[in-house]
């Protein structure tokens, strides 16, 4: 058995309190700081990842003279009874039988925003502008000759943003029909941010100034 020696002693009571005050101190002092970074770094990914879809979207646009809300690739450009009016980075979304955005169980409120509501018909960004697959069992777009798509347009989409919804966009607004001064709303790709709920106007007309509403993170499409 190992002798204690004279002198030799533990810390006091005190001493130890006094440790944990510190301590405790300097976590209150830190504790902003890192859940400012850690917010901070998600709305910086939120960002990203809005900009990088709202500029793949684009590109699709570029190749084919087409915004991807067709279920039929080949037919007429003006938005269909059948096409899409909101995509979501949620892949349920054009699943089998799947026509609402009710199937995106991930999805954000959509508060005052004016973002088509679950009863509105809905695709995936994924079958859109990676897979070729407009509502899972739609018409492909061409892919070859002039004003064919060229995709894919990403290497993946995140599923959900940083805090746990789904990306949208409300590309229903990029309707050839409604291209004038007068009619050509907003179409927008879409975080809700930290409250999970839309609060921008994505109804609002493209020639009026929009304000970004609260939280949300948007990067401009159309």
């Amino acid at each position: 058995m190992k002798k204690i020696r004279r002198g030799q002693k533990g810390f006091t009571l005190l001493e130890i309190i006094v440790v944990l005050a510190v301590i405790g101190a300097l976590a209150a002092m830190l504790a902003p700081v890192v859940f400012r970074y850690i917010d901070d770094a998600k709305r910086a990914q939120a960002q990203s990842d809005t900009n990088t879809i709202a500029s793949a979207i684009q590109q699709m646009y570029k190749d084919t003279g087409r915004w991807p809300f067709y279920k039929d690739g080949v037919g007429a450009l003006k938005l269909a009874a059948t096409d899409a009016v909101v995509l979501s980075s949620n892949e349920a979304c054009g699943a089998a039988l799947i026509t609402t955005a009710a199937a995106d169980i991930t999805a954000p409120a959509v508060g005052d925003s004016g973002m088509p509501t679950t009863t509105s018909l809905c695709d995936s960004l994924a079958n859109q502008l990676i897979k070729n697959l407009p509502k899972f069992a739609g018409t492909p777009y061409k892919t070859d000759g002039a004003r064919a798509w060229r995709g894919p347009y990403l290497e993946r989409i995140p599923a959900l943003d940083p805090w746990g919804r789904s990306y949208l966009v409300n590309i229903g607004n990029a309707d050839p029909s409604a291209e004038t001064f007068a009619t050509q709303k907003w179409v927008v790709a879409i975080s809700a941010g930290p409250d999970g709920i839309l609060q921008t106007v994505v109804s609002a007309l493209a020639n009026s100034n929009q304000q970004v509403g609260d939280d949300d993170v948007v990067a401009r499409v159309k």
